[in-house]
C-alpha cells in the first residue's frame, strides 16, 4: 500500500507543482559590473541558475519555485535553493520572494524583491 501511495504522489508531482509554462525558459539578466546570471525555469516548478562576475562562476544554486500568478502576465516567485555553491563574495544561498511580470510577449521576465529589480531576457533554445 505504502509503495502505491508513493507511487501515486510521483505520478501526481507534475500536478500539484505550483507552476506553468508561462515562466519556462532559459533565461539570462546582465545585472551590470560584468555579472551576469544565467537560469533555467522548468515548468514542473524546478530551477537552476549561475551567476558570473568578471568571468568567474561566484554562485550555482538549483532547486524548486512556486509561482502564485495574479493575472497572464504577474504574480509572486519563491525560489527555494535545495543545492547551492557559492562564494564568499556572493554570500550564503536563500529562499528568494519575487514579483515578476512577464513583458515584450513573453520574451523579457522582470524579478522584483523590495527595491532589486533583474530583468532577464528569454534566450533562444540550443538546437
Amino acid at each position: 500500500m505504502r509503495r502505491l501511495v508513493l507511487a501515486a504522489a510521483i505520478a501526481l508531482w507534475p500536478v500539484l507543482a505550483s507552476a506553468d509554462e508561462s515562466i519556462a525558459g532559459q533565461w539570462q539578466a546582465d545585472l551590470g559590473h560584468k555579472v551576469l546570471i544565467a537560469m533555467d525555469v522548468l515548468a514542473d516548478g524546478h530551477w537552476s541558475s549561475q551567476t558570473v562576475q568578471d568571468d568567474k562562476v561566484v554562485a550555482e544554486m538549483a532547486g524548486t519555485y512556486q509561482q502564485t500568478k495574479k493575472n497572464a502576465t504577474s504574480g509572486k516567485l519563491v525560489f527555494k535553493p535545495v543545492t547551492a555553491k557559492t562564494s564568499g563574495s556572493h554570500g550564503k544561498a536563500q529562499v528568494e520572494e519575487d514579483s515578476y511580470t512577464l513583458e515584450k510577449n513573453g520574451t523579457q521576465l522582470r524579478l522584483v524583491t523590495g527595491k532589486d529589480v533583474m530583468v532577464f531576457q528569454k534566450q533562444p533554445y540550443a538546437q
